[in-house]
């Protein structure tokens, strides 16, 4: 009996529950979402570029019939937020691993450069498109005619092209999402729910079973780039 209540004692004292304000510090898939940037924000800004991008992490898909469904979370009041509440369209980039550094002459350069001018500056502040082509990635067009939606005869024409914003080089994957409906205002973040209209892959075939090579916050704070509260250092 006393080796019962001793037992029972101990387990209810490891896992004992109590209130705590520290969320759970999950790992999760790091993006970069292009959006177009309006005439109201070309002007007067230090580039006359229409895209502008930004680190996202608060991304995940919710339905797949009849549409594919994503949610994406924008923090209110950036330029990212504002134009893809305005414009209702944007293409969401899962990063690679290897785009926190790049190999010059056999030394690793730039680990966390780009991660942090997409997400730790501001397009209305600082020319993104400019500082990314100096790291070794310059912003291209998703090629014509690869539309990759459920449709296979639903490809972009040359037209369509310039009304997507650019894309970084060599990301994973490329999801075009056009807004459903309204945000939902969740206080500092407003969420939105997309429909995919095309899905855009780097590499000729990945089969289901693939372990993508993905770039992951939990890497992104192993190397001191993010906080453990999601903070760009």
């Amino acid at each position: 009996m006393i080796r019962l209540s001793l037992i029972y004692l101990l387990c209810t004292t490891v896992y004992a529950l109590r209130p705590t304000s520290i969320p759970p510090l999950l790992d999760v898939p790091v993006y970069s979402l292009s959006t177009l940037c309006g005439d109201h924000d070309r002007e007067g800004s230090p580039s006359s570029a229409r895209t502008n991008m930004n680190i996202l992490t608060y991304a995940c898909p919710v339905s797949i019939q009849p549409d594919r469904i994503w949610c994406i979370s924008l923090y209110r009041g950036t330029l990212s937020h504002k134009n893809f509440t305005l414009e209702r369209r944007g293409i969401l980039q899962l990063l690679r691993a290897a785009t926190t550094h790049r190999e010059e002459e056999g030394v690793t350069k730039g680990v966390g450069e780009l991660i942090r001018v997409l997400g730790g500056s501001s397009g209305r502040d600082v020319d993104k498109g400019r500082i990314c082509a100096e790291l070794g990635h310059s912003w291209e067009r998703l090629p014509v005619g690869r539309g990759g939606g459920e449709d296979p005869n639903d490809d972009d024409d040359d037209d369509d092209k310039h009304n997507w914003p650019e894309v970084l080089p060599s990301c994973l994957y490329y999801l075009k999402l056009e807004l459903v409906g309204d945000m939902i205002n969740c206080g500092s973040h407003e969420v939105a729910l997309c429909k995919v209209v095309a899905m855009i892959s780097s590499e000729e075939v990945i089969p289901g079973s693939a372990e993508l090579d993905i770039l992951s916050t939990r890497e992104l704070r192993e190397r001191s780039i993010i906080s453990e509260l999601g903070r760009i250092i």
